[in-house]
């Protein structure tokens, strides 16, 4: 038999202990979670006096911006040719500050800055409702804006096509009052037009006879020479083709370069009478842009010439 044992032994441990351990964990963890929950709550609840005061704090420093501010920045604008960018600046300030002192000063700037920027039609549509309305101190300055508006209509067109703009352009010029400080400008170009000098001019007759008389003759004659020299190189080699054609009994072959010949004969000769048109239509425009830069009436980056010059 075995002998007894003496020592203690453990007590076995009762069976839902570790049972009633892990919820005591998962209840501490809860209430820790709960606690760190409130601290975090609390802080900032702490922090919303702050921020509303930081807010008020901004809210009062307002950006205060003056009519002489947008002034400032439509004319800096202007004179670094942002034309369009410059039009919203000072639309911005007739609407913002209206009956500013810069507003007939703002609507002379727009119609500028739309001849500037290359919409003349938009210009004259602006200057037609300021003269509707303009006080008669105003007008002659309205006018010789819309006469740079209509010169400035298709300006790449033939002048031939420009020449009813023009005559509105004159028309505008001749109702500037002779009290107007631009007057004598407006008055100077209007003689240098109606009575211009003998400008150089080719005949579109001669050009096309000398053409028919030889290949290429007539746009030597109007200033063309590479023209010239295509023109009887290739007329020169067609006929010397027919006729060779011709000699070695070949009539089809002959008769294609006839046709042809004729073809570039005939286009020799038009190209000849349309050079002599272009040329005079050339120094017609030319003495136009001279004589408007003589009295002022061109848009300068900034400015308008002699003849609207205006400090605002």
């Amino acid at each position: 038999m075995t002998a007894p044992s003496h020592g203690l032994a453990a007590p076995p441990a009762p069976a839902g202990a570790p049972r009633r351990f892990c919820r005591a964990a998962r209840g501490l963890r809860r209430t820790l979670g709960a606690l760190a929950a409130a601290v975090l709550a609390a802080g900032i609840l702490a922090s919303f006096p702050a921020c509303a005061h930081a807010q008020e704090g901004a809210a009062g420093r307002t950006l205060q911006v003056g009519e002489a501010d947008v002034w400032g920045l439509a004319e800096s604008l202007f004179a670094d040719g942002e034309y369009y960018r410059a039009i919203t600046e000072y639309k911005r300030l007739l609407s913002y500050f209206p009956g500013s002192a810069h507003e007939t000063a703002a609507q002379e700037r727009i119609a500028q800055a739309l001849l500037l920027g290359g919409e003349p039609r938009q210009a004259l549509s602006h200057i037609g409702a300021r003269l509707d309305t303009a006080p008669e101190g105003e007008r002659d300055r309205w006018l010789v804006l819309r006469a740079i508006g209509r010169m400035d209509l298709d300006k790449d067109a033939p002048f031939l096509r420009r020449r009813g703009n023009i005559e509105q352009a004159l028309a505008d010029l001749r109702s500037v009052s002779p009290a107007s400080a631009g007057y004598p400008e407006a008055s100077g170009f209007v003689r240098a037009l109606e009575a211009p000098p003998e400008l150089p001019r080719k005949s579109p007759a001669l050009a096309g006879t000398l053409s028919a008389v030889l290949p290429g003759a007539g746009s030597l004659y109007v200033g063309r020479p590479a023209e010239a020299a295509l023109s009887f190189f290739v007329n020169a080699l067609l006929i010397a083709g027919t006729v060779t054609a011709f000699q070695e009994h070949q009539g089809g072959l002959g008769v294609g370069l006839g046709v042809l010949a004729l073809a570039f004969y005939g286009g020799n000769v038009y190209a000849a009478v349309s050079g002599a048109h272009k040329f005079n239509d050339g120094a017609q425009a030319a003495y136009l842009e001279e004589q408007r830069t003589r009295f002022g009436l061109v848009l300068e980056r900034g400015k308008i010439g002699a003849a609207f010059q205006h400090d605002f």
